[in-house]
């Protein structure tokens, strides 16, 4: 299969344009404004410059769209690039994970979409196509499919002790083939999150403090100590004192109720604003089976369009915060192969690995997560939980003990040395006091709900920990690339180990794969059992 080297889609240059000039109009605008403060030359100077600079910008996206072209031809996506300093990158089809769709409300407007075409080889997106219209995503995507089934297939996965029959459809991360599972049906829809549950979900969260933090930073800069209306209200603070005594008392109890009522201001502007935040991001969410591929739509503003073969998950993480466990509800997020997050992920990544499934009520999880595995059988009350020894309660309670002492005798050094307090180690007692009790009850909860277990099937490992946000993790033998041992000088001196699973990809997920503090012989038992069982798994190139 063939095609001609194809251009973006024109309004690409006002996009291109738009995506320079934003990182640079800041600081041109305040250097042409100080500028035109000089005199009438150099307001003419300065904003000449300014328009010069956006005309320049315009020429920039212009020659960006007039040199950028992509094709599909012999098995290949091959994208050209650049004037001077030419690129072009050859992607096979069958290498191709995902083509995901991100658009703005720009973007819907005008029917375009931002592409973003991704192989599991890393974390970056091997080619980004701004922008191309709907029509001619859907022909992109047309041709990579019909592109992939008539490539020969790469490679397949089997266990040592199977029979040709019994091949696993499974496949290690690191291989990066395509693998052939259970046929599904053309298109199933899995999950739709109707407004009500994104209603709950941020009622659930705390993303409204990240909010009131900003909104909280920007009165204290515009209600500063030369601030007409600070002064009044300090004009009126002071006015109020000079009242006889029913007044004070009434005063006093009015303020008491001003702080009660401010309190429960900030606490109902908390929870509207993380409505807001995941009514913004997950509005009409969607989440669809189609050929073996988890695709996931959501959005009301900026809209996003992803794609996550199963193929690809290494492993599946269940979140469940206080408020969530309260509400009966939970959330999914999900590691896929050369997944490892980034510090500035773009839409599309952020959905698809932090925001796989950002609410599910906990009486449709287990039907769900077996659905992002061919053949899993998913129950976590049936699952028989191994917890760590008392020995492990005992260590855990002596470092908590020993942390909250240090805390304590840090509050009433700094009480003493930065404020002169007279009972700083009163202070410090009272701390102690407090904090130890409380750290090791904590780390009793801890160990209460920390755990690990097999799954029934034999095809994987789950592990339980969190007292606060609790989390349980799953991943599978054919996923993990690695299982070692280690022991630091506590832990010999506990006869203790620590168990660390590697897979092909971490981060997003917040979740490591480690069991700490196992004694000794569970540690050995663990490690030998894990790896005979991923030995297994052999790969059989055509």
């Amino acid at each position: 299969m063939r095609s001609e080297p194809k251009p973006l889609h024109p309004i690409s240059i006002i996009f291109q344009a738009v995506a320079v000039l934003k990182r640079t109009i800041l600081p041109l605008a305040l250097v042409a404004w100080n500028g035109a403060q000089s005199s009438w030359l150099g307001f003419l100077g300065a904003y000449g410059f300014l328009a010069v600079m956006v005309a320049g910008f315009g020429m920039i996206g212009f020659i960006r769209y007039w040199f950028y072209r992509y094709q599909l031809t012999q098995g290949e996506l091959i994208v050209t690039s650049g004037v001077f300093f030419k690129s072009r990158r050859n992607v096979p089809v069958v290498r191709i994970q995902n083509v995901d769709l991100v658009q703005n409300v720009f973007h819907r407007i005008l029917g375009v979409a931002e592409v973003r075409v991704e192989t599991a080889s890393g974390t970056e997106p091997e080619a980004i196509l701004k922008v191309l219209s709907l029509s001619e995503v859907d022909s992109l995507r047309g041709q990579i499919e019909a592109a992939r089934q008539q490539a020969p297939a790469l490679g397949e996965v089997k266990t040592s002790n199977a029979s040709a029959s019994e091949t696993t459809h499974a496949v290690p991360a690191s291989a990066n083939v395509p693998v052939d599972l259970a046929p599904v049906s053309a298109s199933t829809t899995l999950l739709e999150i109707p407004l009500k549950w994104l209603v709950q979900a941020g009622l659930a969260s705390n993303r409204g403090f990240v909010m009131v933090g900003i909104v909280i930073g920007v009165l204290s800069q515009m209600l500063g100590p030369d601030d007409d209306f600070a002064r009044r209200i300090a004009r009126s603070l002071r006015s109020s004192r000079s009242v006889d005594v029913t007044a004070m008392q009434t005063s006093w109890w009015e303020s008491w109720l001003l702080w009660i009522g401010a309190l429960l201001l900030v606490l109902v502007a908390i929870r509207l604003l993380g409505i807001a935040w995941y009514v913004l991001r997950f509005y009409g969410y969607r989440l669809e089976l189609r050929d073996e591929n988890l695709q996931l739509s959501c959005g009301l503003l900026t809209r996003v369009s992803a794609t996550v073969p199963r193929r690809r998950i290494q492993w599946i993480s269940i979140h469940r915060s206080p408020l969530q466990r309260w509400m009966k509800l939970a959330s999914i997020r999900i590691e896929t192969a050369g997944g490892a997050g980034k510090q500035n992920e773009d839409a599309a990544t952020t959905v698809t690995r932090r925001w796989f499934v950002p609410i599910i009520p906990e009486s449709s999880l287990d039907e769900l997560v077996e659905q992002l595995r061919p053949g899993l059988k998913w129950s976590e009350s049936s699952l028989e939980w191994q917890s760590l020894d008392q020995r492990a309660l005992k260590r855990m309670r002596r470092k908590s003990s020993l942390r909250a002492q240090g805390i304590s005798i840090l509050a009433g050094w700094l009480a003493y040395v930065l404020f002169d307090f007279p009972y700083a180690w009163t202070l410090g007692l009272l701390v102690a006091a407090v904090l130890i009790p409380l750290h090791i009850w904590v780390a009793q909860r801890r160990h209460r709900h920390f755990g690990f277990a097999e799954l029934p099937s034999g095809e994987g490992v789950v592990i339980r920990e969190g007292f606060w946000d609790r989390k349980v993790s799953c991943t599978f033998y054919d996923r993990i690339q690695s299982v070692s041992c280690s022991e630091t000088p506590f832990d010999r001196r506990w006869n203790m180990q620590t168990l660390r699973i590697d897979t092909a990809a971490a981060g997003p997920a917040d979740h490591v794969y480690r069991l700490p503090m196992l004694s000794r012989s569970t540690a050995s038992e663990l490690f030998d059992r894990l790896s005979s069982k991923t030995s297994r798994i052999e790969m059989v190139w055509d």
